[in-house]
C-alpha cells in the first residue's frame, strides 16, 4: 500500500501527534483507510526500529511495550518533508473516500486464513482443484470490475 518513504514519513506524523506504541500505530493507520488497509506488524515494528536507529524517534519501555517518542531530529524531518506528508495524507483520504469504507482488506486477511487453516488439513485432490478454480473465477470477476 506505501512505498518505504510514504510509510516512514506516515508513521513518524503520527508519532508526532502523540507518543504511539507500535499497535497504536497500527490501528491508526487502519482508522486513516476506513479499515481498507491494515498494515502488518511486519512492516511496522521494523520500520520504528529504523526510525530509532536515525534518531527520529526514542523509545522507552512501558511495561510489555514500547512507547515511541519523536525526537528534535525527527521534528525537523517532519518540517523539511511537510509538503509530502500533506499529499500522501491526500491520496489516503482520497483512497479511503474512494473505497466507501469498504473494508476490503479485512476480507482478504479472512480469506488468508481460511486457506492456511483448510490447507492444514487432509484436502482430497477434487478439494484443492475446486479451491483453485473458486480463485480464479474470484480473480476474474474482480479483474472484470
Amino acid at each position: 500500500m506505501f512505498d518505504p518513504g510514504a510509510l516512514r514519513l506516515v508513521v513518524l506524523g503520527l508519532i508526532a501527534e502523540e507518543p504511539r506504541h507500535g499497535y497504536d500505530i497500527i490501528k491508526a493507520l487502519e482508522a486513516m483507510f476506513d479499515g481498507t488497509y491494515s498494515p502488518s506488524p511486519g512492516a511496522i515494528y521494523p520500520m520504528l526500529q529504523m526510525l530509532e536507529e536515525a534518531d527520529l524517534v526514542v523509545s522507552e519501555a512501558d511495561g510489555n511495550k514500547r512507547l515511541y517518542r519523536i525526537t528534535d531530529a525527527g521534528k525537523a524531518y517532519l518540517e523539511e518533508n511537510a509538503g509530502e506528508l500533506d499529499r500522501i495524507k491526500a491520496q489516503i483520504r482520497h483512497l479511503s473516500g474512494h473505497m466507501g469504507g469498504a473494508a476490503i482488506g479485512e476480507e482478504m486477511r479472512g480469506l488468508g486464513f481460511a486457506l492456511r487453516q483448510k490447507m492444514r488439513g487432509d484436502w482430497s485432490r477434487e478439494q484443492v482443484e475446486k479451491a483453485r478454480e473458486i480463485l480464479k473465477k474470484a480473480r476474474r470477476e474482480i479483474e472484470d470490475l
